[in-house]
């Protein structure tokens, strides 16, 4: 799965349907990344995944919280409606990680966390 640094943040545009053994490569991935890189944030872009379980959702919240004790913050955009009608019926909440409506919004919003980073 392709990783970009982007502005110091890593840009992953997820274009296949995620399964339990992909998500585990991707959080290893990404974790290695933001070790490398010391990126400031990650954007998950999910705009073509059209499916994302219970396990799914754990593993980001979970590598979002591993992320952030490295010091990088978590963006997730693109959640197609029947995405969110699924996870919402569930009951899924992501932990760690702020959802944007797309491209351009999680860029603001991880912009916004490393102004608010700066700060402290």
């Amino acid at each position: 799965m392709p990783i970009m640094q982007v502005d110091g943040y890593l840009l992953v545009p997820i274009q296949i349907d995620l399964d339990d053994r992909t998500v585990g490569r991707l959080q290893q991935q990404l974790l290695k990344e933001i070790e490398r890189t010391r990126a400031r944030a990650i954007i998950l872009d999910v705009r073509m995944v059209e499916v994302i379980d219970s396990y799914i959702s754990y593993t980001l919240s979970e590598t979002a919280a591993m992320a952030r004790l490295m010091g990088c913050r978590t963006v997730l955009c693109g959640i197609q409606p029947p995405v969110a009608l699924t996870l919402a019926q569930m009951g899924v909440t992501l932990q760690e990680v702020a959802v944007a409506r797309n491209l351009e919004h999680a860029l603001v919003l991880a912009g916004s966390f490393q102004e608010r980073d700066k700060g402290v």
